[in-house]
């Protein structure tokens, strides 16, 4: 088709223009109707031109003319033959790409590899016409054109299957056709048009490879381990590696790929070594052809540490166990032999550990279960055995005059000590604990803008850390752990001098080594310590009736010996404090008496015990409390309105408010005037009236509390006869004043006006 001239195309531009305007058409619409009618014929002129390219009748430079050309000629905007452009190179590459793909189907690997050359040649030349676009979507061509998931891609008709298969025919034909089985730059380059043509991912390109090439470079890296293994020299290290690296270039193999590959003749050689070597330890020249092999497949030590465990693992642990003897403590010299061991045989350092630690474990069994075993046999009866976990092996002997025997009733008979001793020696020598930094999270004060507040802040300390223990073991339960912790803590606090001190610096460890925890070990030593507590104190009250200073200084020493802080000590002295008292109160109130009453409470005041808050009695009970006291006082006199001094000494002895003893004091009083006069009333209806006189002075002292109001019931004939009693009385000593007043009391009480 012959060109338009540039003159001639401008005037169809402008006729069209002119035609727009007349129907109303926008530009937008008219752009689109253009594109309507113009595309199929730009479509069929740049295939034309494409075809032509590729039968080499025109050049790439031909073809974007005249497709320029005719773009041009048809008034379509560059932008929208882009689209256009890609589908029909899709379609270009698209036919050799399926011819190709018929020969695979049949396995004809020659004409697959011909037809696949040709193919990439097609590619190169629709890559040149794009070039002269200058559109930057076409760079990558792959990308943009060759992509599987992409149905409408050129390579898009192609299942994942088919698309392998000719990657694979490919590759293979490559090598078949190389020079001496090389891959070169130029061969190698193909081989990548022919992935990003496919649309193979790095990782199956990686597959097929190994698959290719892998036995080749498997059958290098075998050969290069028996022989370094058989008879190792710095040069025949060397030379084998120079086999394998030019297997690894040739192929264009991975270092990956060589490094897991080796990776299997490595463990294997390992085998070999460990076999080969005297008592299993290899020698100087055994761990240099290992190490000439590490290097050779680019392993790294940390790679092979693995393998170096599973055959000389067994080696060390048995060279630990040796190094202890029989005293179970390996001494300096042998740790330098173990230090020196450990790179010998190529385990980690971690590894290392583990095993010592399984060695540590394996000596310490039988200490454990020894000590166990004698701690059941020497404490328990064959009763006691049996139902050990109910057992409380802290009995109080001053309550029940039997139980626990020894020092405060603990019980510390059994001589194990030196047992436990040289266990925890074990533990401390093999320096089996360690020490590691934690961070926890504590709530701190800070001043922040006048006000105190609260806050939360990382803080670093460090932990004792016991890896091997008796209980994770499974060589004792729970119980006996806590038993064995209990006596010898026990021991330790009744041991004086340096071998009661070395007890004590001991106890934590030892309560580590069984497994226990901080809290479970604070727990028993706050068990003994409460036992101890209580025994002492009530052994020292019931003897001397009070602690002095010296049983406080006894207690101070106990608190240091079991560790335990001021606060502990003095929670625990109130606590038996309290309880002695309480059960001392309880059978006082069995059968109680002034005197007992008055002396018990004396005794709180003493010892600055609170009734109620210290010792725990309750309201009712100290109700009671006052009225034994205050009712015999009441009743003989000796508690009268003239002296009120031992009222108020009851009162505040027990604490009680003034208003709230002034009220128990009433119902007191009500009572015992109800009482005299019920009383007064049966002995005047029996006629006995010589035997009313000291209940009617009675009356009169209760009344002189209430100024004659005492809330009785009274008939007017009765109160008379009470009265004409009481005048008729003899009341010698007393002043006639007191004598009227009296009266005056008795009047008002009798309800006589």
């Amino acid at each position: 088709m012959k060109a338009l001239s540039q003159p001639c195309l401008a005037h169809h531009i402008l006729q069209l223009d002119q035609l727009r305007e007349i129907l109303g058409l926008s530009e937008t619409d008219a752009e689109y109707e253009i594109s309507l009618e113009a595309t199929p014929l730009y479509q069929s002129t740049a295939l034309a031109a494409l075809k032509d390219v590729l039968a080499t009748v025109k050049t790439p430079e031909d073809a974007w003319s005249i497709m320029e050309s005719r773009r041009d000629e048809l008034l379509l905007k560059k932008e929208s033959t882009k689209s256009l452009l890609s589908s029909m190179v899709m379609q270009a590459l698209g036919g050799p790409l399926e011819e190709t793909n018929k020969f695979a189907k049949v396995n004809n690997e020659a004409a697959t590899y011909d037809h696949m050359l040709r193919t990439l040649e097609a590619k190169e030349v629709l890559i040149s016409i794009l070039a002269k676009s200058g559109w930057d979507e076409f760079d990558n061509f792959d990308e943009t054109f060759c992509n599987p998931w992409d149905k409408q891609s050129a390579n898009g008709f192609l299942s994942s299957d088919e698309r392998i298969k000719l990657y694979k025919m490919f590759l293979s034909r490559s090598i078949r056709k190389s020079d001496g089985g090389k891959i070169s730059d130029e061969m190698y380059a193909r081989i990548m048009d022919v992935k990003g043509l496919l649309g193979i991912t790095d990782q199956q390109a990686e597959i097929e490879s190994r698959a290719a090439f892998g036995p080749e470079l498997q059958k290098v890296l075998n050969t290069a381990m028996l022989e370094i293994v058989e008879d190792y020299t710095p040069e025949l290290a060397e030379n084998m590696k120079r086999r394998a690296n030019e297997v690894v270039e040739s192929y264009r193999l991975t270092q990956d790929f060589l490094r897991e590959v080796g990776a299997t003749f490595y463990a294997k050689a390992v085998a070999l070594v460990s076999e080969k070597a005297p008592g299993g330890i290899p020698s100087k020249e055994l761990s240099q052809a290992l190490e000439a092999l590490r290097e050779l497949y680019n392993l790294e030590m940390t790679d092979c540490y693995s393998y170096h465990m599973e055959h000389f693992g067994s080696i060390y642990k048995k060279s630990v166990l040796e190094a202890m003897g029989s005293t179970g403590v390996i001494r300096p010299e042998f740790r330098e032999s173990l230090e020196k061991l450990k790179g010998r045989l190529g385990v980690s350092e971690e590894a290392c550990q583990a095993l010592f630690l399984e060695a540590i474990q394996d000596k310490m069994v039988p200490m454990v279960k020894w000590i166990g075993s004698e701690m059941e046999r020497t404490m328990l009866t064959q009763k006691q055995l049996a139902q050990r976990r109910g057992k409380d092996m802290g009995e109080d002997v001053f309550q029940s005059g039997k139980g626990a025997d020894g020092v405060l009733g603990l019980g510390s008979e059994v001589n194990i000590m030196s047992d436990i001793m040289e266990l925890v020696d074990f533990y401390n020598e093999n320096d089996v604990a360690k020490e590691e930094e934690r961070t926890r999270t504590v709530e701190k004060q800070v001043e922040e803008g006048g006000e105190t507040k609260l806050v939360a802040v990382e803080e670093t300390y460090t932990e004792t850390v016991y890896p091997v223990t008796a209980l994770a073991a499974g060589n004792m339960d729970q119980e006996m752990a806590e038993l064995l912790y209990r006596q010898f803590t026990v021991g330790g606090f009744t041991t004086q001098g340096e071998q009661g001190a070395r007890y004590e610096a001991s106890r934590e460890t030892f309560g580590g080594i069984l497994g226990l925890t901080k809290e479970k070990m604070d727990d028993i030593k706050d068990n003994i310590g409460s036992t101890v507590y209580d025994n002492f104190i009530s052994n020292a009250m019931k003897t001397k009736g009070s602690m002095d200073q010296q049983d406080m200084m006894f207690l101070a020493n106990i608190q240091t010996k079991l560790g335990l802080s001021p606060e502990q000590g003095e929670k625990m002295m109130t606590q038996s404090q309290k309880k002695i008292l309480s059960e001392e109160i309880d059978a006082i109130m069995d059968d109680p008496s002034p005197q007992r009453v008055k002396a018990f409470r004396e005794k709180c005041n003493s010892m600055g015990m609170d009734l109620i808050a210290d010792v725990g009695i309750s309201k009712p009970r100290l109700v009671r409390m006052f009225e034994v006291e205050v009712i015999p006082g009441l009743k003989t006199g000796e508690i009268n309105a003239e002296q009120t001094e031992i009222f108020q000494e009851i009162q505040e002895s027990l604490g009680i408010e003034l208003e709230e003893c002034e009220a128990m004091f009433e119902n007191v009083l009500a009572q015992l005037s109800k009482n005299a006069f019920e009383l007064i009333k049966g002995e005047l209806l029996r006629g006995r009236e010589e035997n009313c006189v000291d209940l009617i002075k009675e009356l009169v002292r209760y009344a002189d509390f209430t100024e004659g109001d005492l809330g009785l019931e009274v008939e007017e004939a009765v109160g008379n006869q009470v009265l004409n009693i009481y005048e008729s009385v003899d009341l010698g000593g007393q002043s006639a004043d007191e004598i009227e007043h009296n009266k005056e009391l008795l009047r008002a009480a009798m309800k006589l006006s």
